[in-house]
C-alpha cells in the first residue's frame, strides 16, 4: 500500500447555523435594501463567507402559551473563528429578528440549539 500524501487542512471554526423566514427574506429592512442582501453583506465582510440552503426546510413549534406554529426558512451555514464572532453572530440575529418582526430567531451551535430572541433595541426603533 503506497503512503497518503500530505493533505492541507485548515480550520475555520465553529460551525452555527440560522434559520431564517423565507418569506421576509425578500422585504427591506428598515435601510431600503432585502434582508437577504443585508444578510450576504454582513456574513462575507465578518466571516468571509457562508453557505446557504433553502427548499424543505420547515419547522413545528409551540409558542409559550402553546399555539402551534409552523414556518418555511432558509439556512444559513456560517464558521465562526473566535468567541466574539459568536457574540457578533447572535447580536446581528437578535437585530435582524426584531426587523423581522419575529419573536426569535432558531441557531445551532456547535451540538447547542439555541433561540436568540429579538433586540429590544432595534425593536423601539
Amino acid at each position: 500500500m503506497r503512503p497518503l500524501p500530505p493533505v492541507k487542512r485548515e480550520s475555520l471554526g465553529q460551525l452555527a447555523v440560522a434559520l431564517l423566514p423565507i418569506e421576509k427574506l425578500k422585504r427591506k429592512s428598515p435601510r431600503g435594501i432585502p434582508f437577504e442582501k443585508e444578510i450576504h453583506d454582513f456574513l462575507v465582510t465578518n466571516f468571509n463567507g457562508y453557505t446557504m440552503s433553502s427548499g424543505n426546510i420547515s419547522g413545528h413549534w409551540k409558542d409559550d402559551h402553546g399555539h402551534d406554529h409552523y414556518g418555511e426558512h432558509r439556512q444559513y451555514k456560517v464558521a465562526l473563528p473566535a468567541p466574539e464572532s459568536v457574540k457578533n453572530f447572535e447580536a446581528f440575529l437578535a437585530e435582524i429578528a426584531a426587523e423581522m418582526g419575529e419573536e426569535c430567531i432558531y441557531m445551532e451551535l456547535g451540538r447547542e440549539i439555541s433561540l436568540i430572541y429579538r433586540s429590544a433595541r432595534a425593536s423601539a426603533g
